[in-house]
């Protein structure tokens, strides 16, 4: 405790050393490396602000000569939808599958679908009604783009909405398929259309309407490379399942939705505590954080992102999984999901994206990192909510000041109780608690104050 001698007033000091304290599970800041890998790869892409992605989703549609089948949860970007149009106007035959419009307004709040971005999805289907066939169903969380999808046609499994933020904000990724793949995805996406879709817009002045599946397309029978969630089917979860059981050394996962009760994530914890080196990369996101923590107290590294909304497993670079379903029951257990099974150097490559990720990631989340070993701004996972914070080596706080009730007392004057802080420590290593301790003033007496004369006793006597 240091003092500087005062008169009347002595100031005092004390520092509380918080490096030891241990913090609540934590979103750490991380040093990134950002190796400024191209958007077009062999056969993996990603998306960004080259918009490569983008233009090779418009390609495709450019080269269409007969038929192009797409699918979106959302449907927003300006120059797809240019070529959307202009396919439609060279009398190609153009099947969009979207989800419902009432599931708009409530999917995924937290930025992914902002309020402009559904109007312009709107305004969309004002503009190609009638030029392409729309059918849509709550269920439909699909995302790729076919072109002819005969015997030589081209596509995309993406984990993108076709919007412009998913493709050029988000870390996403889309994948070639082969000629084979082409036709497995369409024989999926065909009874999607006839069969699992509940409206249809063909006239935008009649909007959507009610349909009932025409009963002439069976489900398809389980294909060995384009997997799927339907009513019918969850292939999705058991390929995963394998994948996950199969890793002998590594596996990363990329995901934007996490149920910590689902089997997945169960198996991606009890792997981890076999010894497994297991990555997770997700979105940050309060209603994730359970899920997140299970993991994270199984020992698997979980990365945080603030846009990621990829959904891929990768195990020993060996065996990839890309696909639109996240690590919930709306996506491996039901709902309409496609996804495409990759091995040798296609799974080789779709480890190196998230690998490349998993460099850039901005977070790490951390169960009970002591406060000395953070630096910078931090998320806290606090009575359930995530609170921002920006850790400082040194912080000062300013008690006020303490009258003592007699000047010899100073030294032992007890301090002004510090601020509450809800539960979670100043956000400082170390913090420096000054106050001020101030002697008694006397006060003036009654006689004084009327008279101006001392008090009897405290002056010279008057003469007589």
């Amino acid at each position: 405790m240091n003092n500087r001698a005062d008169t009347r007033t002595k100031r005092f000091s004390r520092v509380d050393d918080q490096r030891h304290y241990r913090m609540p599970p934590t979103w750490v800041p991380r040093q990134t490396h950002r190796g400024g890998q191209s958007e077009i790869g062999r056969a993996v892409h990603v998306s960004g602000r080259n918009r490569e992605l983008a233009n090779r989703i418009v390609s495709l549609l450019n080269e269409a000569r007969e038929m192009v089948v797409l699918s979106s949860f959302l449907l927003a970007d300006q120059e797809v939808e240019d070529a959307i149009l202009a396919a439609a106007k060279r009398k190609v035959r153009v099947y969009v599958l979207l989800a419902s419009e009432a599931r708009l307004d409530i999917e995924e709040t937290d930025g992914e679908f902002e309020r402009d971005m559904r109007d312009q999805h709107r305004k969309m289907l004002d503009r190609l009604g009638g030029y392409a066939l729309f059918r849509s169903a709550p269920h439909f969380h699909a995302k790729f783009v076919l072109a002819d999808p005969g015997d030589d046609g081209t596509g995309l499994i993406l984990t993108a909405n076709l919007t412009k933020e998913a493709l050029e904000r988000n870390e996403e990724l889309a994948i070639e398929l082969t000629h084979e793949e082409v036709r497995e995805a369409f024989v999926i996406a065909r009874w999607a259309l006839w069969e699992y879709a509940e409206h249809e817009l063909i006239d935008p002045d009649d909007r959507f309407r009610s349909v009932k599946p025409i009963g002439c397309v069976e489900h398809p029978a389980p294909l060995p490379h384009v997997l799927v969630t339907t009513s019918e089917s969850k292939q999705l979860q058991t390929e995963a399942l394998r994948i996950i059981k199969g890793a002998s050394r590594t596996l990363v996962v990329a995901s934007f939705g996490w149920d910590e009760n689902h089997s997945i994530v169960k198996l991606l914890c009890a792997r981890a505590r076999e010894g497994l080196s297991v990555t997770a990369l997700a979105r940050v996101r309060e209603n994730q954080m359970p899920a997140l923590i299970s993991l994270a107290e199984s020992g698997v590294r979980v990365l945080g992102f603030k846009w990621l909304h990829a959904k891929a497993l990768c195990a020993d670079s060996e065996t990839a999984l890309v696909m639109s379903a996240n690590l919930q029951l709306d996506g491996l257990d039901r709902g309409f999901e496609m996804g495409v099974l990759s091995n040798g150097d296609r799974a080789g490559e779709v480890h190196d994206r998230l690998n490349e990720w998993s460099k850039e990631a901005r977070w790490e989340l951390q169960m009970s990192p002591k406060l000395g070993d953070i630096d910078g701004e931090v998320r806290v996972w606090h009575k359930n909510k995530l609170t921002d914070m920006t850790i400082k080596a040194k912080h000062r706080v300013d008690l006020g000041a303490v009258t003592v009730k007699s000047a010899d007392k100073m030294d032992d004057a007890v301090p002004p109780d510090p601020p509450p802080t809800n539960g979670l420590p100043v956000p400082a290593h170390k913090i420096v608690y000054e106050w001020s301790v101030r002697a008694p003033v006397l006060k003036k007496s009654k006689a004084s104050d009327e008279t101006g004369a001392s008090a009897p006793g405290t002056g010279r006597m008057s003469k007589t």
